[in-house]
């Protein structure tokens, strides 16, 4: 037997590859990454990345500094926020020493100055994937909850589709791409309302029991949405 098939697997990392060249993204990056096993998605600024992270999850994020909308610095800062998981690898032009040390204090796993070799990027992509995307074996996996494509449905175990609406999406999707991990809730309510201070707390735990209510009607499995206390809420899927 294939000695490959005998151990464990791992599903195809997804990554998010945030540059503001054009070229250079979609010309360079974008193919290479695609040809080396990611699957790879191409943005140009922080407000793309943002929007994308609230269809889809990402294991990895290759990070541009100078980007027009926001810093890298600030956004990897904001990554790590969410998650602990996620991959972050800068790739910039900013190459002192004191740049690099602010690129790994904001919660950079890696970072990697411009020029630089794409056997590097790929290699250190690669070796950050085994650690943030979770061992699979073929044989034995079984369906787990999950969102859909679009964002828009839970996808229970049995293959249950239950329907979300705004509010609900814009917290799950929240809660997905930091699974695993504990979210504030403030983070949770800035999502939904520009003013948090505006916000009464008691309305996101009130979303969050009748998603999980639905989700037991429905599927009549629980969602693993648990709260934290003093934190927020953390999604284990």
């Amino acid at each position: 037997m294939d000695a490959r098939l005998m151990g464990a697997a791992r599903r195809q990392p997804t990554l998010a590859v945030v540059e503001d060249d054009r070229t250079f993204r979609e010309d360079v990056l974008l193919p290479v990454l695609a040809h080396s096993g990611f699957h790879v998605v191409g943005m140009a600024g922080a407000l793309e990345l943002y929007r994308s992270m609230t269809l889809r999850a990402y294991d990895l994020v290759l990070l541009d500094v100078g980007l027009p909308d926001e810093d890298g610095f600030s956004i990897a800062a904001h990554l790590r926020r969410l998650s602990a998981r996620v991959g972050i690898v800068m790739l910039t032009g900013y190459d002192s020493g004191s740049d690099r040390m602010r690129g790994l204090r904001a919660g950079a796993d890696a970072y990697l100055p411009k020029p630089v070799d794409m056997e590097e990027v790929v290699t250190t992509l690669h070796n950050l994937a085994r650690w943030v995307v979770p061992e699979t074996n073929p044989v034995q996996t079984r369906s787990q909850w999950r969102l859909d494509e679009r964002g828009w449905c839970i996808l229970a175990p049995s293959g249950v589709e239950i329907e979300m609406n705004l509010a609900e999406r814009q917290v799950m999707a929240m809660l997905a791409a930091a699974a695993g991990v504990p979210v504030q809730r403030e983070t949770l309510i800035a999502r939904l309302v520009k003013n948090a201070y505006d916000f009464d707390p008691h309305r996101l735990e009130m979303l969050v029991h009748r998603l999980r209510k639905k989700c037991q009607r429905l599927a009549e499995e629980e969602l693993p949405l648990r709260a934290v206390r003093g934190i927020g809420y953390v999604l284990n899927w």
